[in-house]
């Protein structure tokens, strides 16, 4: 059987770590919210002599095979859930949302996975499927949920936000700078606590202090003034809200005028990866 799957990618409105867990993890606040940027995920399943697994992208060989999130998603699909029948699992990826970028493409490529094996399983209404999600990385779980959503924990406690919409479009670009997560949480250095400021929100508003605030800027744009300076820009050419998603190095804006167009040809000319969601 051969299923396919769009795995979007998303954006955090606001962004706060609020403090540092025993576990070593930390707990966050966010509003993330899906795009229509998207990989596209296809899984062959066909019975076998031999249980395997195989993983192919079109972004070259650091991304195939057991390196992939993919794949861990697929391996402990199968030994969660106990199938022990054999089959021969083909995962293909055509990648459009940049890797390492701050938009979780590699987390919603691993939800759409494990979206198709409970479907063809049988196993969608599963409790376990959002253990699984979280036990591969803390954006899963709401690629698993798909709409925008208030997140706290480590990103898995999800209160959905059926309100939160945003008028006009949205441009994401993306300067080529790989921001390593762990790095990012090194550099913040959270030794207080905070307190949640996010949660009373429902509606997108641009004008919302709350929602201006990505901790990570702070750490990413003292190393990486580039990244800064593309907010500023875009500010310029007319965005009524932008900021650093996730830890970055992806920057976004909320275009209502014509300024869009402008924006984008001018981050294209500089050599960076520009997309309109």
């Amino acid at each position: 059987m051969l299923i396919e799957q769009k795995a979007p990618a998303k954006v955090n409105f606001g962004l706060r770590i609020l403090s540092k867990r025993k576990d070593s993890f930390h707990n966050l606040e966010t509003i993330f919210c899906p795009v229509k940027l998207y990989d596209v995920v296809t899984i062959n399943i066909s019975p076998a002599k031999k249980g395997s697994i195989f993983v192919k992208t079109n972004a070259g060989s650091a991304l195939e095979g057991r390196k992939n999130i993919c794949y861990k998603a697929a391996e402990m699909f199968l030994r969660e859930f106990i199938v022990t029948e054999n089959y021969r699992i083909t995962i293909s990826i055509k990648k459009n949302i940049p890797h390492g970028a701050g938009l979780g493409g590699g987390s919603s490529d691993a939800a759409a996975v494990l979206k198709m094996l409970a479907k063809y399983f049988k196993k969608s209404a599963s409790p376990k499927l959002k253990k699984l999600a979280l036990a591969l990385g803390s954006d899963v779980p709401f690629f698993l949920l798909g709409k925008a959503a208030y997140a706290t924990g480590r990103g898995e406690k999800l209160i959905p936000l059926p309100g939160f919409r945003i008028k006009g479009k949205i441009l994401l670009v993306n300067p080529g700078i790989h921001i390593p997560t762990p790095w990012a949480f090194k550099e913040l250095n959270i030794s207080k606590s905070k307190r949640a400021i996010l949660k009373k929100i429902k509606k997108f508003n641009p004008a919302e202090p709350k929602l201006m605030i990505n901790d990570f800027e702070r750490v990413v744009f003292r190393k990486y003034p580039e990244i800064e300076k593309l907010k500023l820009d875009m500010i310029a050419f007319g965005a009524e809200y932008a900021l650093m998603s996730g830890s970055g190095s992806t920057v976004y804006g909320v275009f209502r005028g014509k300024g869009i167009v402008d924006a984008k040809k001018y981050f294209s000319r500089k050599g960076y990866r520009v997309f309109i969601a």
